[in-house]
């Protein structure tokens, strides 16, 4: 299998609604906007919205990824990206750090285990790489077989540690072969 080398910098012409689900300590939303919009996105803090109570699992004392998207989805925007502090799982895994409509324009991410044995700049890289993971998915990206490629696929927090915060070149020239879906995408609204 070829080497595939990652990209310095990928910029992203997007409009991008952060939307706080549940309390999200108000730094951590700001350090993720100003990374995310490092990457040329037009980063803004939505006014936080409440998880819905269904999305409360007792016997797993978890939140379904899912609810909490659908939630994303009523929410106006280019890209909205949910962000929570609850420990998210989804049907046939014990957890998980993120879901996204692939394609789409929705994705949540869950802060909650990305604090695990890290100091606070780990904890930060973890979820700008998880975000960029989640959008990647709403742009079309599906994982990736490079461990260091942003879109490979985190099982555990040692595979998001390992791999960077920027697609590979194969991810790069498929984004880049997309672009003209994404603008029609962010045109039509959907």
């Amino acid at each position: 299998m070829a080497e595939h080398r990652l990209r310095s910098r990928t910029a992203l012409q997007l409009s991008l609604i952060l939307l706080p689900c549940g309390a999200v300590e108000r730094e951590e939303l700001d350090r993720l906007a100003s990374a995310l919009s490092e990457k040329g996105m037009r980063v803004t803090v939505a006014k936080e919205r409440s998880i819905p109570p269904p999305a409360f699992k007792a016997k797993r004392q978890q939140y379904r990824a899912d609810v909490i998207l659908k939630l994303a989805r009523t929410e106006p925007g280019d890209r909205v990206l949910a962000v929570t502090d609850c420990d998210l799982y989804a049907d046939d895994l014990n957890f998980v750090f993120g879901m996204a409509d692939s394609p789409g324009r929705c994705a949540v991410i869950s802060l909650y285990r990305l604090r695990t044995g890290g100091d606070r700049e780990t904890f930060r890289q973890r979820a700008m790489k998880e975000a960029v993971h989640e959008l990647g998915h709403t742009l079309g990206l599906a994982h990736c077989a490079n461990p260091l490629c942003v879109m490979h696929f985190s099982n555990s927090l040692g595979d998001t540690d390992r791999k960077e915060s920027e697609w590979c070149e194969l991810c790069e020239q498929e984004l880049q072969a997309s672009r003209g879906n994404i603008s029609l995408l962010q045109r039509d609204g959907g």
